[in-house]
């Protein structure tokens, strides 16, 4: 399965080590949304129309899925998890594609819109 990384697991964030057995497939790529700076040195992603957000796709082995969903607070339980795991459109040049994106389900993640809908590594605490 694919995964739109937006965040701490692209190139260069802190994070990226858990992809160290994934395949990059696309070095950019943008999915429809509106990004967000939680203030704890890592972003959160919600679905819109209203918004383009950059990222990087992987083909993820199945082995690799549970360290994700641990790192992205993913359980599949509604009521605890802080991320839900969602199926999401991505471009990447002229293709299309179906890709697996962890977004944020409490606005107490959201506290300040990134209006290039780009996450800087840069801005992740080590």
């Amino acid at each position: 399965m694919l995964l739109f990384a937006y965040g701490t697991l692209k190139q260069g964030g802190k994070y990226h080590c858990y992809l160290e057995e994934a395949e990059l497939v696309e070095e950019q790529a943008t999915a429809k949304g509106i990004l967000y700076d939680t203030g704890m040195g890592y972003p959160a992603m919600v679905l819109s129309d209203g918004g383009q957000i950059e990222g990087e796709v992987y083909e993820i082995p199945d082995v690799l899925w549970p360290a994700l969903d641990f790192l992205e607070d993913y359980s599949g339980n509604p009521e605890t998890d802080m991320y839900d795991k969602v199926t999401v459109e991505v471009e990447a040049g002229n293709n299309s594609m179906e890709t697996i994106v962890y977004i944020a389900k409490s606005e107490k993640l959201l506290k300040e819109r990134i209006e290039t809908g780009k996450w800087d590594i840069t801005h992740s605490k080590v």
